[in-house]
């Protein structure tokens, strides 16, 4: 009876450690969200930004702008689906050791 009382703590503890990274990767991956919708904005705009600008230095500056955006955009999005990824393991994590209680 012992051993299965200190299991079940072992369980309920690791469970809310798991929780707690899910808590943690949910938070992040908000703000992450966030940034992705901010940076497809600004890839937006600036791209109608380029139809407007006339030829030169000006044009290079915006093509400019919008790599370093698009890099942005393809960093966040690697991010979101690591946190993603990160989220749902630990959830099936907490699924599996709640069948073992």
């Amino acid at each position: 009876m012992q051993e299965v009382k200190i299991s079940q703590e072992t369980i309920n503890a690791e469970i809310i450690v798991y929780k707690e990274f899910i808590d943690e990767w949910e938070q992040e991956l908000v703000h992450v969200q966030a940034d992705l919708e901010k940076c497809k904005e600004r890839v937006s705009l600036l791209n109608e930004l380029q139809k407007h600008v006339t030829p030169g230095s000006s044009t290079e500056t915006v093509k400019a702008s919008i790599n370093m955006v698009v890099d942005e955009v393809v960093e966040l999005t690697k991010k979101e689906s690591h946190l993603s990824g990160n989220i749902k393991t630990y959830q099936e994590f907490v699924i599996e050791l709640n069948k073992m209680l």
